[in-house]
């Protein structure tokens, strides 16, 4: 979100996006626009805090689809009505005030009557039309600009459901099928202020006049829905509160290889996977006999399903694939050609694969289904003298993501462009650059516009680069870091992640564990372009990863003990105080690999 972004400026900014994916989800319901305005009035009620949200359109979207997901069964009981038309002004004048003084009235509308009078109504809005989603074949197609929410609302029939049933979702074989149009219609504008009102009052209620924040704390005294385990307790599958799945939480495998063992050849030892919350509550998903151990690559932004690699069995042979489901704890192949290395999920559900095709002369961006069947190219780029190979993991060497709506692809490789496509493929193709960059590999999205990407520098051997924050739209880009890395690949920033008041981002070095054969990595802020190395307790700071920033603390995947035993861990930064929330075993890899909800990248403790 942009620095110092006023309330109006946000509601300006984001209503559109967040009103069209509620009615991609909805369709004609008219809960879906009490429930975005129980959403933004949550929003405003506690806007220093969530201001300062990496990603608050996403927050916003996550509570409005609870919303809509508990108003649903009234709703149902009514007829459907038409929602009303008219001038959209796309603001909410006057709406955000400077802090005041806290009321000591119990009362709440003394608390939040004053800010709210006056208060223009809310902006007609309508859907956009083409279809959007996880291309084409997402039921719920229509929506523009959005960043997924928690799941509840197009997966709906699994809210309350036994979680160790299978998914009740269904993948069609073949061809995407298209989207359902969204008419274009408007939300229901509010005739008065006290519409809001009552949605803020609403949240005072049940918050007890404190700041809600995520929807997975909405634990007021006497609540009998969903609720996380408290830190450090241990639940099987059937106990994840499904609901409230969402930004905060991380999947995480675990391993009890030993520690020693080396990239891509993680054997002779089981594999957990558990979901974590953000109290440090973790669910058991699944565990897998001894064997060579998958490497978590991506989860959906619907939660249902988690893609993993598996190291070929010889070497020079090529990765396979599979995909855990997590609501059944069950792991099913994905059969993708032997040339093809999926990259993750496309976006915003993932109903398919993003993957790249290596042929002897070019590079091939796809999309498959999730039974291993080709929907279409989506682009091309020439396989070069010196590319990197294209493989599971190849950090700052390559890289493709699918857009959080899921209509377009950005991908690049070192040594040439970054591309914009659409995700339909066979459309425009655009060359997204930096001033005085070489080649850009995108990282992952910094928000719905703009994505973090690894540039080399112009003139400067690999891997002599820097991070940017590059506009889809092609307004100008912005460097994050200043350029460095040498030869060894130390000094090399591989990613980074906006935390409260700073820039964080994990930086490879040159010291790790020895005979850990892994790489070594720590944590560094970003002060004016320099990356300032930072010292986590409990660590032995050889190799630690951000996976996510979440409420002003960093979640890191750290190593705690030499040879290469790592865990997860969260760490305030403001006080340098570490919370442990998933350990690994003395001697043992531990954590392998952590993905957090939404659309950060997935950390590994091996490589």
């Amino acid at each position: 979100m942009p620095e110092s972004e006023s309330f109006d400026a946000f509601y300006a900014r984001t209503v559109w996006n967040v009103t069209s994916q509620m009615h991609a989800l909805a369709g004609e319901d008219s809960a879906a626009d009490h429930a975005i305005r129980e959403a933004y009035a949550q929003a405003y009620q506690q806007w220093y805090e969530v201001a300062d949200y990496p990603d608050t359109e996403g927050w916003v979207l996550s509570i409005a689809r609870e919303a809509y997901e508990r108003r649903r069964p009234e709703a149902a009981a009514r007829p459907v009505t038409q929602a009303a038309t008219g001038h959209d002004s796309l603001s909410w004048p006057g709406l955000y005030r400077p802090r005041t003084p806290a009321a000591t009235s119990d009362d709440p509308a003394a608390t939040i009557g004053g800010p709210f009078v006056g208060m223009a109504a809310a902006p007609a809005v309508g859907t956009a039309g083409p279809p959007a989603g996880d291309l084409i074949g997402h039921p719920a197609a229509g929506g523009v600009g959005l960043v997924p929410g928690p799941p509840g609302g197009a997966t709906a029939a699994l809210a309350g459901a036994d979680q160790g049933a299978p998914p009740t979702r269904t993948v069609p074989p073949g061809p995407p099928r298209p989207g359902r149009p969204s008419s274009r219609r408007s939300v229901v504008a509010l005739t008065a202020a006290v519409a809001v009102i009552v949605a803020a009052g609403t949240v005072y209620l049940t918050t007890r006049g404190h700041p809600a924040g995520n929807s997975a704390q909405h634990h007021a005294a006497g609540n009998k829905g969903p609720v996380m385990l408290g830190a450090g307790q241990t639940g099987s599958r059937s106990a994840i509160p499904w609901q409230i799945v969402g930004r905060g939480w991380t999947l995480a495998e675990v391993s009890s290889a030993p520690a020693t063992t080396a990239a891509g050849a993680v054997a002779n030892g089981t594999t957990t996977t558990y979901l974590v919350d953000p109290a440090g509550g973790r669910y058991q998903v699944e565990t897998s006999s001894p064997g060579v151990t998958p490497l978590l690559l991506a989860w959906t932004g619907d939660t249902q399903d988690a893609l993993l690699a598996v190291p070929p069995s010889s070497p020079g042979g090529s990765a396979s694939y599979e995909l855990l489901s997590t609501r059944a704890g069950t792991i099913t192949p994905l059969p993708l050609p032997a040339n093809v290395t999926a990259v993750g999920f496309t976006r915003p559900d993932g109903e398919n694969i993003l993957a790249v095709r290596t042929t002897s002369d070019a590079f091939k961006l796809q999309r498959y289904n999730l039974q291993g069947e080709v929907q279409a190219t989506i682009g091309s780029l020439p396989r070069k003298s010196g590319s990197p190979d294209w493989v599971p993991g190849c950090g700052i060497g390559c890289g493709a993501l699918s857009s959080p709506d899921g209509l377009t692809d950005i991908w690049g490789v070192t040594g040439d462009e970054m591309q914009l496509v659409g995700n339909a493929g066979g459309g425009k193709v655009t060359r997204l650059t930096v001033p005085g960059g070489t080649s850009c590999v995108p990282l992952t999205w910094h928000s719905s516009t703009t994505v973090l990407a690894y540039c080399t520098v112009n003139g400067q051997p690999y891997p002599n680069g820097q991070l940017w924050l590059v506009p889809v739209d092609h307004s100008a880009p912005t460097p994050l870091t200043n350029p460095s890395g040498s030869q060894d690949f130390s000094g090399v920033a591989t990613g980074a992640w906006q935390g409260p008041g700073a820039w964080f981002a994990t930086e490879t070095g040159a010291s790790t564990c020895t005979g850990s054969g892994q790489r070594g990595l720590s944590v560094a802020t970003v002060s004016g372009g320099s990356l300032q190395p930072v010292t986590v307790r409990g660590t032995s700071n050889n190799r630690n990863a951000i996976v996510s920033v979440y409420r002003g603390q960093l979640l890191l995947l750290g190593q705690t003990s030499c040879a290469g035993t790592s865990s997860l861990i969260w760490l305030n930064p403001s006080t340098g105080g570490t919370t442990t929330v998933l350990a690994g075993q003395s001697g043992q890899i531990g954590v392998l690999a952590a993905v957090p909800y939404g659309i950060g990248p997935t950390a590994t403790s091996v490589g």
